[in-house]
């Protein structure tokens, strides 16, 4: 299925986003290819963009402030850059939006019901959707509005699947920071400390909608995580290594025991806060991400299993 061209992504922004000047120099910063009517799925990818634009400068650090804790984003903030705070990433997710399309075909053909997706095409450097505003777009007022039409879609679909019942929203990503465990991370806004404690909760989950559904048919939280009930149980039964899975229930036990737990995005549109729609952020290493054509499908068929069995419309 093609990308929705511009006259059609127009009916699904929001007004606010509608009402920008000069539309197309915005929409052009974001892709989207549209579901199908009866789905239940999202996908997103936030960090393989390739634009460059000149008009907008580079993101960097920004300016710590020891008294409240917080960063000024600002290019011309007054005060200290310090040393390990308020750290703009800017090394782009390479083939990781390759990777979610050939999920969301593999996903499409075993399911019948084709995904959205979201794809930001500007440059990590540029913008990073998966952060609040100020320290994506950096008040630049183009990748302001870029961000916004980035979150408007999501909002958007996400509207529609909710008036559908329980969804979910993959937030797909890649990682080069920590490669000597080169497995794959899925991520429910669950803190490292916490998993290798095995103490965490359905309430601190970007799952927590589904954690309730699946505690009526008998299923314990902790299953759901990493045991046999779990999206970490079907990838790991496609032969690859995933955290948290019955082989590794615990970052720990890696050799360095890196693990992401999730972003903002997972924690904007997941159900932390409430709603029938999770989020999983997933992270691939790089090897997978270079060959999407042969991960994609084992990846999207281990996805699309755990769709039928949470996600299906039927519950």
């Amino acid at each position: 299925m093609k990308h929705l061209i511009l006259p059609l992504l127009l009916l699904l922004l929001p007004t606010t986003v509608m009402g920008c000047a000069s539309k197309e120099n915005y929409f052009k910063f974001v892709d989207y290819y549209p579901g199908s009517q009866d789905t239940h799925v999202i996908l997103s990818a936030p960090h393989d963009g390739w634009i460059k634009l000149d008009s907008i400068p580079d993101r960097r650090q920004g300016c710590y402030d020891n008294v409240t804790g917080t960063c000024d984003w600002r290019h011309d903030c007054p005060g200290e850059h310090v040393s390990g705070k308020c750290n703009a990433v800017t090394n782009a997710d390479l083939h990781s939006s390759v990777l979610a399309k050939q999920m969301r075909k593999t996903i499409s053909e075993l399911t019948g019901k084709t995904p959205h997706l979201v794809v930001s095409r500007l440059h990590r450097s540029k913008l990073d959707p998966n952060r609040f505003m100020d320290d994506a777009a950096q008040y630049n007022p183009i990748a302001e509005r870029a961000y916004n039409t980035f979150h408007g879609i999501i909002k958007r679909v996400h509207n529609i699947l909710a008036a559908r019942g329980p969804a979910v929203h993959f937030d797909i990503h890649g990682y080069l920071t920590h490669a000597t465990d080169n497995w794959t991370e899925c991520g429910y806004n669950i803190r490292r400390e916490r998993l290798n404690a095995n103490n965490f909760t359905a309430e601190e989950s970007s799952l927590h909608s589904l954690a309730a559904r699946a505690q009526a048919r008998g299923i314990e939280f902790d299953s759901l995580v990493r045991g046999e009930d779990s999206l970490g149980k079907l990838i790991q039964d496609e032969d690859l290594r995933v955290v948290p899975s019955p082989q590794y229930p615990r970052p720990e036990l890696g050799t360095e025991g890196k693990y992401f737990r999730g972003g903002y995005i997972t924690r904007k549109w997941g159900s932390l806060n409430g709603g029938e729609i999770d989020a999983v952020q997933i992270e691939f290493p790089q090897w997978i991400r270079d060959k999407s054509d042969y991960y994609g499908p084992k990846l999207g068929r281990a996805m699309a299993t755990w769709i039928e069995k949470y996600y299906s419309g039927d519950d």
